[in-house]
């Protein structure tokens, strides 16, 4: 029986490597998001405490010098979060380029999967015919052999 080769196997094999390299991109560019995301949240975090912080002072005696500090270091939270937040939106810009690669080289891929499973199915309709045309000629040369057999004993 024949086997099946096909013909630009390599080139698909440079697709699922291509495919995987997309989708280690992906994912690491998703890390990157998602701790940039967390790293916002603790910023949050940290200036809703100083936050806090403000309004208890204000509501005891009042410190002049603790508030200022809690001012100035919520001042500095808020520009930390909005550096933050560009730093994220960057980020999200590489997560959807290499979003979009992927969704290429994923495309890439299943097309040529598919031109190989279209010359598979060639190859086997080929197989077929030929597989036919053998038994075809075993069936002929028997119908022959015995039409001869017959002949020769009836002489």
């Amino acid at each position: 029986m024949a086997k099946f080769r096909y013909s630009m196997q390599n080139v698909l094999d440079v697709k699922y490597k291509l495919e995987d390299q997309a989708k280690t991109a992906f994912s690491q560019a998703q890390m990157k998001v998602n701790e940039a995301q967390e790293q916002l949240q603790l910023l949050v975090q940290r200036r809703e405490g100083y936050e806090e912080q403000k309004q208890c002072l204000m509501q005891n005696r009042l410190d002049v010098r603790k508030l200022n500090e809690c001012q100035q270091a919520i001042e500095t939270m808020e520009y930390y979060e909005r550096n933050q937040k560009k730093k994220i939106a960057a980020l999200e810009a590489v997560l959807d380029n290499a979003r979009r690669k992927l969704q290429e080289a994923m495309i890439d891929r299943k097309t040529h999967e598919k031109l190989k499973d279209n010359e598979f199915q060639v190859f086997l309709q080929e197989l077929n015919e030929q597989e036919k045309k053998e038994i075809d000629e075993l069936v002929s040369f028997q119908h022959n052999k015995t039409e001869e057999e017959e002949s020769l004993s009836e002489n």
